[in-house]
C-alpha cells in the first residue's frame, strides 16, 4: 500500500510542471501574420467618397454637414481633421504610447532555476546522489525595484503619451491650416478661370474687329497681328488657369483624403476672406494669447517632462539592486559610480530640453510678428485696389466695350485698354489672395484655428494632469 502511495505521489509531482506549462501557454498570445497589400489600399482609398463622411464622425469639430451642396471652409477642415491619412497614422502612433504606458508600471518577473552542480558532484565524489542534493539546486529570485524606479518609469510613460497627443494636435493644427488655404487657393484659381474667360472672350472680338478692319483698310497689318497675338495670349492663360484651377482641386483632395479626381463645389467665396473689419491686433497680446494654444509649444513641455522624469529615474537607479527568494543578492553600483555618469547625462539633457523650450516660444514670436507684418502690408495693397485701381479697372473695361460697340475707339486704345485690365484684374486677385493667406496664416500662428475635436488622453492620464 506504501508502495502504491509513492507511485501516485510521483505520478502527482510528474503532473506539476506539465499543469504550469500548460497554464502559461494558455495565457500567451499565437503570433498572427498580417500582410499589408498596396494594391488593396489603392482600391479602398479610390472608394472613398465625400457622401462616405458621417454627420457624427465630424460632430466635434462641426456642428453640421451637408455634403449634397459641397462643402464649406469648416465642413472640409473637419472632413480632413478625420479623415486626413497622415493623422490617422499619428493617431496609431498614439496608441503605440499608451500600451507603452502599461508596460512601465509592470513587475520584473521572478526567476525559477535549477543548478545540476550538486547531484553531478555527489555522483563525482561520494558515488552516490542523495535526495537533498536535487533540492538545493532549486533556486528562485525576484528583483525588488529601486525606490521610486517605477514611478519614474511611468512617468516617462505618461510623458511620452503627452508628447504623442501634443504631436498629433500639432498635425491636425498644420492640416487645418493647410485645408483652409488650399481651399483659398482653389477659390482664386477659379475666379481666375472666370476672369481669363471673360477676358477671351473680349481679346477674340478684339481679333475679329481688327481682322475686318483691316480688310476695309482701317487698319494695319501690325495691328492685326498684335490683336491675334493678344488673342492667342489669352487663349494660353486660359489653358494655364484650367491647369492651375485642376492642380488645386487635386491638393485639397489630397488632404480630404478624397480621390484627386473627385469634384465637388466650393460653398465659400472668396469675398468671405477679404472683409476688412476693424483694427489690427497688439503684436504682444498675441504672442501671449498664442502661448496658451499652440500644440507645438504643448509638443516641446512634454519632451521636456520626459527629460526630467528620465532625471527622476536615472537618480532612483543609484541606489543597490536586491533580489530576493531562496537566498538574497544586493548588486553594488559600484563600477558604474552609483549611477552619477548617468545622472550627470540627464541632467544635461534636461537643460537642453530647457534650452529648446527657450528656442520654441522664441519662434512663435518670431512667426506671430512676421505674419502680423504681411497681413499689415496685404491689406494695404487691398485698400488701394479696392478704393481705386480695382473700380477703375472694372470702370475702364465697362467703357471699352462701350467704345468698342460704338466704334468710337481707336485700335491702339483698345490694345492698350484691353492689357490694363488683363494687368489690374490679375493684380487685383493676387492682393485678394496675399489678405486671405496672411488672415489664415496669422490665425493659425495664434493658435485660432485647432479643431475642437482633440484625440482624449487615457483616462488614467487624464486622472494623473488633474492630481
Amino acid at each position: 500500500m506504501s508502495t502504491h502511495l509513492r507511485r501516485v505521489r510521483r505520478r502527482t509531482h510528474s503532473l506539476l510542471p506539465i499543469c504550469f506549462l500548460s497554464a502559461l501557454a494558455a495565457g500567451c498570445t499565437s503570433y498572427e501574420a498580417d500582410p499589408v497589400e498596396p494594391l488593396e489600399i489603392l482600391r479602398a482609398l479610390d472608394e472613398v467618397r465625400l457622401d462616405g463622411v458621417s454627420r457624427d464622425e465630424v460632430s466635434a469639430v462641426v456642428s453640421s454637414l451637408d455634403v449634397s451642396d459641397g462643402l464649406s471652409l469648416l465642413e472640409a477642415s473637419a472632413i480632413a481633421v478625420r479623415r486626413n491619412p497622415a493623422l490617422n497614422a499619428l493617431r496609431a502612433d498614439l496608441g503605440v504610447a499608451e500600451a507603452q504606458l502599461m508596460q512601465a508600471g509592470l513587475l520584473s518577473d521572478p526567476v525559477i532555476g535549477w543548478s545540476a552542480g550538486d547531484p553531478i558532484a555527489d555522483a563525482i565524489i561520494e558515488g552516490k546522489v542523495e535526495s537533498t542534493s536535487w533540492l538545493t539546486g532549486f533556486s528562485l529570485s525576484w528583483t525588488l525595484p529601486r525606490p521610486g524606479e517605477l514611478d519614474a518609469q511611468e512617468g516617462i510613460a505618461h510623458a511620452q503619451i503627452q508628447g504623442s497627443a501634443a504631436r498629433l494636435a500639432g498635425a491636425e493644427w498644420q492640416v487645418v491650416r493647410e485645408v483652409q488655404l488650399a481651399y483659398v487657393r482653389l477659390l482664386v484659381a477659379r475666379v481666375r478661370l472666370d476672369q481669363n474667360q471673360r477676358l477671351l472672350g473680349i481679346s477674340n472680338r478684339t481679333r475679329d474687329f481688327f481682322t475686318r478692319a483691316r480688310q476695309a483698310g482701317a487698319a494695319t497689318s501690325l495691328e492685326e497681328a498684335l490683336a491675334r497675338v493678344a488673342a492667342d495670349t489669352a487663349q494660353a492663360d486660359l489653358l494655364g488657369a484650367r491647369t492651375q484651377e485642376l492642380q488645386a482641386r487635386q491638393t485639397l483632395n489630397g488632404m480630404l483624403g478624397l480621390s484627386p479626381d473627385l469634384g465637388w463645389e466650393l460653398q465659400d467665396s472668396l469675398d468671405r476672406f477679404v472683409a476688412l473689419d476693424g483694427a489690427l491686433e497688439d503684436a504682444k497680446s498675441l504672442v501671449g494669447e498664442s502661448l496658451e494654444r499652440r500644440p507645438d509649444l504643448r509638443e516641446v513641455l512634454a519632451e521636456y517632462q520626459r527629460a526630467e522624469e528620465r532625471l527622476r529615474l536615472e537618480c532612483a537607479l543609484q541606489w543597490p539592486q536586491v533580489s530576493v527568494g531562496t537566498g538574497l543578492s544586493i548588486q553594488l553600483p559600484i563600477f558604474s559610480k552609483l549611477n552619477q555618469p548617468a545622472i550627470e547625462t540627464a541632467q544635461r539633457g534636461r537643460q537642453s530640453a530647457r534650452a529648446q523650450v527657450t528656442v520654441a516660444v522664441q519662434q512663435v514670436r518670431s512667426e506671430i510678428y512676421a505674419c502680423l507684418l504681411q497681413l499689415k502690408q496685404a491689406r494695404a495693397v487691398l485698400d488701394l485696389y479696392r478704393a481705386s485701381l480695382g473700380p477703375q479697372t472694372e470702370e475702364t473695361l465697362r467703357l471699352t466695350e462701350q467704345a468698342f460697340k460704338a466704334r468710337e475707339i481707336t485700335p491702339l486704345e483698345i490694345l492698350t485698354a484691353q492689357r490694363q485690365v488683363i494687368e489690374n484684374q490679375s493684380r487685383f486677385l493676387a492682393a485678394r489672395q496675399a489678405w486671405a493667406e496672411a488672415r489664415i496664416r496669422l490665425d493659425s500662428a495664434c493658435g485660432r484655428l485647432l479643431p475642437s475635436a482633440r484625440t482624449p488622453l487615457p483616462h488614467n492620464v487624464a486622472h494623473e494632469d488633474s492630481k
